[in-house]
């Protein structure tokens, strides 16, 4: 069964505002980050969180979860609605925490893949005195993890500073606003560990058995966490989806994958022999599988992005 998930995604994006973090008045400015090239030489140029890119897997997640495409997966109160305090219950109008990690995991598959971080301080009374309430601070690791993205090292990135209007019939709130958008080739990497999906490792046997879900469920599980990463090499991440989806074209994707236990990370896809580099780095029950312009005896190349996904997913 599948155990381990790597994904290394190039893409040209132009004309987007993944990242718009700095506001000041009425100005909305793109995040810059400080990076170095293959020479050393320091660059500043729009990048995007990781954290971004985690928020939008996981929003994948959950649009797939309550649309039907991935059956008999239960979900926290919380990740039904959104809500970003997780993993809760809903009662009375308000959201409890969920403290339990074994009821988390089985009750909900976005808490289970994405993890959480409960830091609650107690209620009513300062101090850890005898006799106090103290707070809880609980968390389970995420199964998936992410990059930043990054502007590719051979390519220069651009940027542009727009002025918008509010449209109303008032003249008095049609007060202009500036915002920024970026263009450029861009990469991230990302992993899947498949195989703690639905575990708990304190609960697990000395056979390293022991899931807290049914395997029906558990494969759902990694099947639409799989499936939620078409989603962004589609471009379907961003602040400002409503009005600014970006101008995606993919370029690029090596998926690694393993049915016997983890892998390394691959390297980032912003260099530009990131592809040998991985294949090299890779053990041998490792699979690599790749869609794009470049050749490895190493990596299967594949004619399309899907036939990668379709490959991976039957290995569940």
């Amino acid at each position: 069964m599948l155990k381990f998930v790597s994904f290394a995604v190039k893409f040209q994006i132009n004309v987007h505002d993944l990242n718009n973090e700095m506001i000041a008045g009425n100005v909305n400015d793109i995040r810059m980050i400080q990076f170095l090239d293959d020479k050393g030489n320091l660059r500043e140029e729009p990048g995007v969180s990781g954290r971004m890119l985690k928020h939008w897997h996981y929003e994948a997640m959950r649009q797939l979860i309550l649309n039907g495409s991935a059956k008999g997966i239960g979900l926290c109160d919380a990740c039904r609605v959104g809500e970003p305090i997780r993993p809760s219950m809903l009662k009375d109008g308000e959201f409890y925490t969920i403290k339990s990690e074994e009821a988390a995991v089985k009750g909900c598959g976005i808490c289970d893949v994405h993890g959480y971080l409960i830091a609650e301080k107690a209620k009513g009374g300062k101090g850890e005195g005898e006799g106090e309430e103290k707070g809880t601070s609980a968390r389970r690791g995420s199964r998936a993890m992410f990059s930043w993205l990054l502007p590719v090292l051979d390519v220069e990135s651009c940027w542009k500073q727009v002025i918008h209007n509010r449209v109303s019939s008032d003249p008095a709130v049609m007060m202009p606003f500036n915002k920024s958008y970026a263009s450029g080739f861009y990469g991230f990497v990302s992993v899947l560990d498949a195989g703690r999906i639905g575990l708990i490792e304190s609960k697990l046997d000395s056979s390293g058995a022991g899931a807290l879900i049914d395997e029906s469920e558990r494969k759902s599980r990694i099947k639409v966490a799989l499936e939620a990463y078409r989603y962004l090499i589609s471009g379907q991440m961003g602040a400002s989806l409503s009005h600014a989806i970006p101008h995606i074209k993919p370029l690029e994707v090596l998926v690694a994958y393993s049915e016997e236990g983890p892998l390394p990370f691959p390297v980032s896809p912003i260099y530009q022999d990131y592809l040998v580099l991985t294949a090299n780095l890779m053990p041998e029950h490792a699979n690599l599988l790749y869609w794009g312009h470049a050749e490895n005896d190493k990596a299967v190349k594949k004619d399309s992005i899907d036939e990668i996904f379709h490959e991976v997913i039957n290995k569940i």
